[in-house]
């Protein structure tokens, strides 16, 4: 018996690709290539850092400091 289309995780929704594609394609190809990949998953960790940075305290500051170093990466 197939699976639904929808409950497939191999079937890829053309705008959910689009999407993708649009977010994280930096030169254009239509490809996400390793590196490109690679900085978005920065992008997001970054992004994490600089919220644990907001809370304070000793996870705080030590965030705070890796979220200054990853961002050197991630805005290259």
């Amino acid at each position: 018996m197939a699976a639904e289309p929808e409950n497939d995780p191999t079937v890829e929704d053309p705008e959910a690709e689009a999407s993708r594609l649009g977010a994280y394609d930096l030169d254009g190809d239509g490809k996400i290539s390793m590196v490109e990949d690679a900085r978005a998953r920065l992008g997001v960790i970054d992004a994490d850092l600089e919220h644990a940075a907001e809370e304070g305290g000793i996870k705080g500051k030590i965030a705070e400091a890796a979220h200054h170093i990853v961002d050197k990466f991630d805005n290259d």
